[in-house]
């Protein structure tokens, strides 16, 4: 989905200012985006807010609507409450530790990558994602880098995985694993999808 220019965020006092104030909401959404290592333009893609808007949130310039919330924590794999009021949202959950498929949110659907946030929310230093990468789909032109680690196994499907320059061609049942301090994209230029469980170190 095309990031735009339209969002709900409003240079006023609005429903998701209840216990904490924009710039504390603001921070916590920064936090999380951090912590699981997306960026504003993933994010952007994965919400269809503009970055520009998405950075006012973040720094507590705008109050968000509940809308705006909604959307921005669908995309970061956590409840809205727990952005408004961390310390209630936790209150009524089956367990930080389980991670039912029902409940497992879609974190991005664009550019032919859909990623599931597998893993549950008591997990703070590993994220589990199951990827389906479309023909055609890739994680862009360029490389990239980011902290952490990276390891992944291939369910079905084939697809193409850059590393500091050599491709690498993995099937059903490969394996791969390597520092994601490494430059690195991949990409599927054959005929059939294919899914992967992928897991993300954050440190």
């Amino acid at each position: 989905m095309p990031a735009n220019s339209q969002t709900d965020a409003r240079p006023k006092r609005s429903p998701t200012e209840g216990p904490d104030g924009a710039d504390a909401i603001g921070s916590r959404l920064r936090e999380i985006r951090l912590r699981m290592g997306m960026t504003l333009g993933q994010l952007a893609e994965a919400t269809g807010l503009s970055i520009g808007s998405l950075s006012q949130v973040e720094r507590g310039l705008v109050s968000p609507t509940i809308r705006t919330v909604y959307a921005i924590a669908s995309a970061l794999g956590v409840s809205p409450a727990a952005v408004i009021d961390p310390d209630s949202a936790s209150v009524g959950t089956e367990s930080p530790y389980i991670a039912r498929a029902a409940s497992q949110p879609q974190l991005i659907d664009a550019n032919g990558v859909r990623k599931i946030l597998a893993s549950p929310t008591g997990q703070g230093r590993y994220k589990a994602y199951l990827m389906t990468l479309q023909p055609g789909g890739s994680s862009g032109e360029d490389a990239y880098i980011h902290a952490g680690d990276e390891v992944g196994y291939v369910l079905r499907g084939s697809f193409s995985l850059e590393i500091e320059s050599k491709t690498f061609v993995l099937g059903e049942g490969d394996c791969f694993a390597f520092p994601s301090s490494l430059m690195h994209r991949f990409y599927n230029d054959g005929d059939a999808p294919a899914e992967i469980i992928w897991i993300n170190s954050l440190s």
